[in-house]
């Protein structure tokens, strides 16, 4: 199985602005610290924003952060939320595919099995998981501080 880079993408900048600790940050700041594409992230971010999970203001003092904690963040959901689907064959797809064995083949259930435990990975974890190891990520994503610690 593999996840598109979209989701990929939208996972890696949930754990950017988790690191963030509630600060704003820029779709740039995002796309520069990893390398991606700008215009992509852009897109990620809508989405994630239409589906609650950051929030985006405009503006001089404007960003994206998280629109809640991150232990309140599901990662299945954010699976869920980013992939077009799970039709890992063509029978799984919404109009059922054309194939002639599909009345008798038993391969339908097993790779629904298989997507569903692959799945159910990501519905026990939160994005708190993801980001247990802050202080590593921060130095990872040359992330400063707390400013108000640092004055």
């Amino acid at each position: 199985m593999k996840l598109t880079l979209h989701t990929d993408y939208a996972l890696r900048m949930l754990i950017f602005l988790a690191v963030h600790e509630g600060r704003p940050a820029t779709v740039s700041d995002v796309a520069t610290t990893y390398g991606l594409s700008r215009n992509h992230l852009l897109k990620v971010a809508l989405k994630l924003g239409k589906h609650g999970y950051v929030r985006t203001a405009r503006g001089r003092y404007g960003g994206i952060s998280l629109a809640a904690p991150p232990e309140d963040i599901n990662l299945g959901r954010i699976v869920r939320a980013t992939e077009d689907g799970f039709a890992l064959v063509e029978c799984l797809g919404a109009d059922g595919g054309a194939c002639a064995i599909s009345p008798a083949c038993t391969l339908k259930g097993i790779v629904g099995k298989a997507v569903e435990a692959f799945l159910a990975v990501f519905d026990d974890h939160t994005l708190a998981d993801l980001v247990g190891n802050r202080t590593l990520l921060k130095e990872l994503l040359e992330i400063p501080g707390d400013p108000a610690r640092a004055a």
